[in-house]
């Protein structure tokens, strides 16, 4: 067997590994946490250079993404290592605000405005 299929054997072991034992949930919930961090992370650095505006801080969403997503340090640890470290309430709370803090932070997207 050549190391590729080796490989490819092992990735494939551990996928269905994580489908028999249930966990395959928590692991894509992992993933979609580490990419709300990274757009959050790419956001706050486009504009801090000017290019983009961030969204306002008053909106429970940015707060809740701009919160948790700055705790991460990307120069030590990739943003999905990041997420594995997150309890489950935080990457909850994450997933639930990440929707309203991405429109919110759409360029062009008008400031809503309170009833």
């Amino acid at each position: 067997m050549t190391d590729f299929f080796r490989l490819q054997s092992a990735a494939l072991a551990r996928s269905l590994a994580e489908m028999a034992d249930g966990s395959l949930a928590t692991r894509l919930r992992q993933e979609q946490a580490a990419r709300v961090v990274s757009a959050a992370r790419r956001l706050a650095d486009l504009a801090a250079a000017g290019a983009l505006r961030l969204p306002p801080i008053a909106d429970p969403a940015v707060q809740a993404v701009t919160e948790i997503a700055r705790h991460w340090d990307a120069t030590a640890i990739t943003a999905l290592e990041y997420a594995e470290t997150l309890p489950e309430a935080a990457i909850e709370r994450l997933l639930r605000a990440a929707p309203a803090w991405a429109a919110a932070a759409q360029p062009g997207t008008p400031t809503r405005l309170a009833a």
